[in-house]
């Protein structure tokens, strides 16, 4: 598959088969994402893989996913945002549970920052953080190329998650990213057209 063809196909999903993903795929797909550029060339990236239904219950306790959604309030929430963004988060919230629990498995993407997030004041210390979704972007790719989609879903809270995972406490949490299968009925939500000229600025802004 051409790499124009595998980036196209790369899309986001949140509604899953009930199919397994097997061992071969989920392993090329981590090898090609420590292909991923690293700041430090060191790679200091780690994948826990979880499939449990107990783990996952976890995460969702931890990020208060467990809650009733309301529609109407969130409609209210993003009335006046673009047509695009709204749509994407009324389809992506109340998913957010279902997702974790439906995905044959979620991919939780831990790296060595820095320094503590908190305490990041310059945007140098955050390579680290760019490092990690490089490595992300490979292992999505990857996976699109095998038919196997994914959602990544930033945590809230991950001090809680890296308790109940027993997460060492200097690493973090780039993202818990369900994946699987597409659904046949999975929403495929239409992207914003770029006009690609419009955001090519030659030696300054302009």
């Amino acid at each position: 598959m051409e790499l124009k063809e595998v980036i196209e196909r790369r899309r986001t999903v949140r509604d899953f088969k009930n199919e397994n993903i097997s061992d071969e795929i989920l392993k090329y797909a981590i090898e090609n994402a420590f292909k991923a550029p690293s700041y430090n060339h060191l790679r200091e990236w780690d994948f826990i893989i979880v499939k449990s239904l107990e783990t996952k219950l976890q995460l969702i306790e931890s990020e208060n996913l467990d809650k009733e959604i309301s529609i109407n309030e969130l409609t209210k929430v993003f009335e006046n945002e673009e047509l695009i963004k709204k749509e994407m988060y009324l389809d992506a919230i109340p998913k957010q549970k279902k997702m974790i629990l439906n995905a044959p498995i979620v991919v939780i993407v831990v790296f060595r920052p820095k320094k503590a997030i908190e305490k990041v004041d310059r945007i140098y210390d955050l390579n680290c953080v760019a490092s990690a979704w490089c490595c992300i972007e490979n292992l999505l790719l990857s996976l699109a190329e095998r038919d196997v989609f994914g959602v990544t879903y930033i945590p809230q809270h991950t001090d809680k998650i890296k308790k109940k995972l027993n997460i060492p406490e200097e690493l973090e949490i780039a993202a818990i990213i369900p994946i699987g299968y597409k659904a046949e009925n999975a929403k495929i939500l239409k992207q914003k057209e770029i006009n690609i000229s419009e955001r090519i600025h030659l030696d300054c802004w302009k």
